[in-house]
């Protein structure tokens, strides 16, 4: 009974404490990167948190990069449960965004609020079905799914690229390629509404509900699982349609509520914003959270980074590469398992 009074805690403390330690790690090696390149790593840690927290408005502006990278990390997570590795969340966004763009296009007489919903249905749809190829092909054919979804964000990346420049969503007489205007808006505080709603219904699924149960099941022992009766690859390829679904809602909210238009190279590196939000939470909604906060925060004190250091932004994805690889190790079960060895 004692253990099971403490596992709470120790759940608690693991989404916590692994960022922490992560981010601290990662600070003291970009520091010394920075220091080395003749720059003062106090100064632009200074910086980065002048440009993140420093004002009302820097704020505003974090957790309006947090948002997409929270919806992108549900996308990993929740595929990442069942045993499919989802690194094709850039090739989702971009097909979700032209997918929004063409409905723009054809529908653009609509109503509003009929025209917001095609366009959010749209980005869903389209994101989940460049989502479930690589699960489909990995359980019809047998090919590795990360190969798949990285070849398909390049595909993604080129043929969006080609339909902003070519087609009839492109915009014309501009001087970089983009789409035609996205016109519904939706404001930065129902985004956030949106995205507590979406993550408390998340964690409430998945902890309290027999799919979640299943679907974690699945993830831990795919045999086990089908020796007493589940459909393992049904299931797989339900979630991996609605990692993808998260990955569109993503695309959806920064066209509609930031950019209003597709542009090349639109979701670059938030892939991997979105990765590393994930593995920073190790699966637990407090911990994504958190490291969604930390990547917002980092992407939007980049901007003041710039503007009163002599230090480049890029320092800032130097960072992210730090954090995402002591994320990948659980360092607080490690030292944690190294002190109850020496104990013995």
């Amino acid at each position: 009974m004692k253990s099971e009074t403490k596992r709470p805690l120790d759940v608690l403390l693991r989404a916590v404490a692994n960022p922490i330690i992560a981010l601290i790690l990662a600070f003291l090696l970009s520091g010394l990167v920075v220091l080395i390149s003749g720059d003062d790593p106090m100064e632009a840690y200074a910086a980065i948190l002048q440009g993140a927290f420093g004002s009302k408005s820097n704020l505003i502006n974090t957790v309006r990069y947090m948002l997409p990278i929270l919806m992108l990390a549900l996308s990993f997570t929740l595929c990442d449960s069942c045993g499919y590795f989802n690194i094709g969340q850039e090739g989702q966004m971009y097909s979700a965004v032209v997918t929004m763009a063409w409905i723009q296009h054809a529908f653009g007489g609509a109503p509003q609020w009929l025209l917001s919903i095609l366009l959010v249905l749209g980005a869903i749809v389209a994101a989940g079905i460049v989502s479930l190829l690589p699960a489909l092909l990995k359980h019809t054919l047998g090919i590795n799914e990360v190969v798949v979804g990285i070849l398909l964000n390049n595909i993604m990346l080129c043929l969006s690229d080609y339909m902003i420049r070519y087609t009839a969503i492109a915009e014309l007489n501009k001087s970089v390629a983009m789409s035609i205007q996205i016109v519904p808006t939706f404001s930065r505080m129902s985004l956030l509404i949106a995205s507590v709603v979406i993550m408390v219904a998340y964690t409430l699924i998945m902890r309290n509900t027999v799919p979640g149960y299943r679907l974690r099941m699945v993830g831990s022992n795919p045999t086990f699982s089908k020796s007493n009766g589940l459909h393992v690859i049904r299931i797989v390829l339900i979630v991996s349609f609605i990692g993808g679904a998260f990955s569109g809602l993503a695309a959806a909210g920064e066209t509609m509520g930031i950019y209003h238009r597709m542009h090349s190279a639109y979701a670059n590196g938030m892939g991997f914003s979105g990765m590393t939000a994930a593995l920073i939470g190790k699966e637990s909604p407090l911990g994504m959270v958190l490291g969604s906060l930390l990547l917002g925060a980092l992407q939007s004190g980049s901007v003041n980074l710039t503007v009163s250091t002599s230090v480049q932004a890029e320092i800032v994805n130097v960072i992210k590469g730090f954090v995402m690889l002591f994320a990948t190790v659980n360092l607080l079960q490690y030292f944690r398992g190294a002190k109850k060895e020496a104990a013995k």
